[in-house]
């Protein structure tokens, strides 16, 4: 294929070879991590910027501009994991099929060169790896990780406050609403069986709309530990997924049946993925 072996015992071609792909290589993901640094550090002023300013509850703007940033970033992922594939485990492998077998003195010291050059690009390419989710992260905490927890409980003292305050509109008759709802929801009276509106507050609809991200927070340490992982362990995935469903449930138990089937179309699609 590349002809480096034609002379038996000494020729450099391979290994000149090797020194070009990964000086390049190291270069190329240099200027890489430099745009992320650059992309990040703009990004993080403009998405401090954008929170403070956003008056919408559901901070969509501010949400807007997060995907839009980390879908650049990811594109540097995506375009790295193609030079890799392209110009060095593609390379490595045609290579490796071109060495001198093992047991003679060439095939011996090139091997080694070459075990040499995967581990070099491969560890610089792990770097890079963390150095793009830490700007990820840098990212997503940019306007400061917002308090769900504190919201949701104030959202929960606001409903015991308020849930034995109602009458039935027919009759008359004290009413107490049996839990927190958080979409509009019949209330049947106890006394005359009619049926009573209850909308819940705008704070309390938030409850619904914020209850995925709640339960990731809730489960961050878990994510952590998964994309730590190295090589990535399906096993951590699939106990964080879970544990995030969980909280998510806890949180709004209404939409549980629901939120069950889209946990086995994550999981499914996830495990598919990963092993195909």
């Amino acid at each position: 294929m590349f002809g480096f072996f034609k002379e038996k015992y000494n020729n450099p071609a391979l290994l000149s070879e090797l020194k070009s792909r990964q000086d390049r290589w190291f270069v190329f993901l240099d200027k890489l991590e430099a745009r992320i640094a650059e992309l990040t550090a703009a990004g993080i002023l403009e998405l401090q910027q954008v929170f403070k300013e956003d008056t919408d509850p559901y901070k969509r703007s501010h949400s807007h501009m997060l995907q839009g940033l980390r879908g650049q970033i990811n594109h540097m992922r995506d375009k790295a994991n193609d030079v890799k594939e392209e110009n060095i485990i593609s390379f490595m492998y045609r290579a490796e099929a071109d060495l001198p077998a093992i047991t003679t003195p060439a095939g011996s010291e090139y091997r080694r060169y070459v075990h040499d050059f995967r581990m070099a690009c491969l560890d610089r390419y792990n770097l890079f790896d963390e150095r793009l989710n830490e700007a990820l992260e840098a990212l997503q905490h940019a306007a400061g990780e917002r308090d769900l927890e504190s919201e949701y409980r104030q959202q929960l003292e606001a409903f015991e406050k308020i849930r034995d305050q109602f009458a039935c509109k027919q009759c008359g008759g004290h009413l107490t609403i049996p839990k927190m709802f958080f979409i509009d929801t019949y209330v049947t009276c106890p006394f005359c069986q009619s049926q009573n509106t209850f909308s819940p507050s705008s704070g309390a609809r938030m409850v619904l709309h914020n209850a995925r991200e709640l339960a990731e927070q809730r489960t961050a340490a878990l994510r952590t530990a998964y994309e730590n992982s190295r090589p990535q362990d399906p096993e951590l995935y699939k106990k964080y997924l879970r544990a995030m469903f969980d909280e998510w449930n806890k949180i709004v138990p209404d939409m549980t049946a629901e939120n069950e089937k889209f946990y086995q179309r994550l999981l499914e699609e996830y495990t598919f993925n990963h092993y195909k």
